[in-house]
């Protein structure tokens, strides 16, 4: 077959050594934050890596995709962001539920696309925005919006860099979504039983 051989990418979030300088100023928020499965646009529930056009219209890049569905891949992006920036105690993915959690995280991926605004000969901006709510567990009641957006230029009309690009926006997104949540859980107090008990 002469049709190209399709490419598989990973979205890596920042190690714990790279958020380190971020998390080392407070002590972590007690207790179990679990995150939810993340809904995600319509046009982005799929593996295809998706770009906009010029006049709205998405389209994907032939021959690339990510390695699981978006939801999947933004799931597991996420547990590993919040666990490694040193924020919570205990985070828990959406595959091992929330019970117990004393937090919940919700997020909506509203963007996730390669943007060709200037024409597809110019390498593209890369577009992330997470919607996110912050909720308590039981009894489950919102405590705020943990949203994070970023915008990043790929240095190359290549899909390497495009990639990487996403990855950047990803984590810069994540890193605004990790310190809302945070704040706002900190700001929640821990119930301590009463004495004798």
């Amino acid at each position: 077959s002469k049709e190209p051989v399709e490419q598989t990418y990973l979205l890596r979030p920042a190690v714990a050594a790279e958020v380190a300088g971020t998390s080392a100023a407070a002590a972590p928020v007690p207790g179990l934050l679990a995150v939810r499965r993340p809904e995600v646009q319509p046009g982005l529930q799929t593996a295809r890596i998706a770009l906009v056009l010029p006049g709205n219209r998405l389209d994907y890049f032939a021959a690339s995709r990510w390695s699981a569905a978006l939801p999947q891949v933004i799931d597991a992006f996420a547990t590993q962001s919040l666990l490694s920036s040193g924020h919570f105690e205990l985070v828990n993915g959406s595959e091992r539920g929330s019970g117990g959690a004393r937090f919940l995280v919700a997020l909506t991926v509203r963007h996730f696309e390669a943007d060709y605004a200037d024409g597809e000969k110019q390498p593209p901006q890369v577009h992330v925005a997470f919607e996110c709510v912050l909720s308590t567990g039981a009894p489950r009641a919102p405590l705020g919006r943990c949203d994070g957006e970023a915008r990043v230029a790929a240095a190359a009309n290549r899909m390497e860099p495009i990639v990487q690009a996403f990855e950047a926006a990803a984590r810069e997104a994540m890193a605004e979504v990790k310190a809302g949540a945070a704040r706002l859980a900190a700001q929640v107090p821990v119930e301590h039983p009463p004495e004798g008990e």
